[in-house]
């Protein structure tokens, strides 16, 4: 007789999801002025006045204050005492590094989710993998890479696990990470849109067969794959040279090992 799927967690994914949808004017800002940065048209150490930043973006100081706060929090801005703001030192190390702990959590989720799988959570990544299947042929890359980031989301989510559902939220929330995805990174073309819908699909096929390996060995290769094309964009963007294999494959390496000892 098969085992029961797990029952969901009383947070439902919607739910989840709109903790990244508020969209306020300082939001925006710090979306604008944190693309910026990501991809060097300000240097690190350039000081951001407000009353030069809101004249540049129309709006009054207080939003530019606040946006500089979201910044701070992100990483991309320090605030010194009696000094103001600067623009803090972004390599693509540290930005290499931030998607390695994220697939670290992820590879750990999606172990967690095939190992016991909830029925509410395969249903809803079953959706994305159809919405993902929809956008290979024409779909514009911010768009496919958005319902991706939903899928990895939903598989946190399904782990069951809380404080790794917490933890990926505080990475996406406190973090460069929503800012370098300003800018299509990845997926712009339909070979690369067919791979990731496989993967994603392959993900959950091993997830419904209670497959915890197979799932872990597809939803890597797909973060891999997603990470090294986005910093291979950033490296060109910012006019860096890059290095992938001193970036990423001990990471790699380390984030497969703690999926298994999940």
């Amino acid at each position: 007789m098969a085992a029961l799927l797990r029952k969901p967690m009383t947070t439902r994914d919607d739910d989840f999801e709109r903790k990244f949808a508020a969209r306020t004017i300082p939001d925006q800002v710090a979306d604008e002025l944190g693309a910026e940065i990501v991809a060097g048209r300000r240097k690190a150490g350039e000081r951001l006045v407000e009353l030069d930043l809101a004249r540049d973006f129309g709006v009054s100081r207080g939003p530019i204050r606040e946006a500089i706060r979201i910044l701070e929090r992100r990483r991309l801005v320090e605030l010194l005492p009696r000094r103001g703001a600067y623009v803090r030192p972004l390599s693509l190390k540290s930005i290499a590094d931030l998607f390695n702990v994220r697939m670290a959590l992820s590879l750990l989720a999606v172990r967690a989710m095939a190992t016991a799988p909830i029925e509410s959570y395969v249903e809803t990544l079953a959706r994305r993998c159809a919405e993902l299947e929809t956008m290979v042929e024409n779909g514009d890359p911010m768009a496919f890479a958005r319902v991706t980031t939903r899928a990895v989301k939903t598989v946190a989510r399904g782990s069951g696990n809380e404080l790794l559902v917490e933890l990926l939220t505080d990475l996406a929330n406190q973090t460069v990470w929503t800012t370098i995805w300003k800018s299509p990174l990845d997926y712009q073309t339909r070979d690369l849109r067919r791979l990731a819908t496989d993967l994603m699909t392959s993900t959950l096929e091993s997830i419904k067969r209670r497959d915890p390996d197979a799932a872990v060995a597809s939803h890597g290769k797909l973060l891999e794959e997603d990470r090294d094309r986005a910093l291979q964009s950033l490296s060109q963007m910012r006019g860096e040279s890059l290095n992938l294999r001193a970036l990423s494959q001990p990471e790699v390496r380390t984030a497969e090992d703690i999926a298994r000892a999940g």
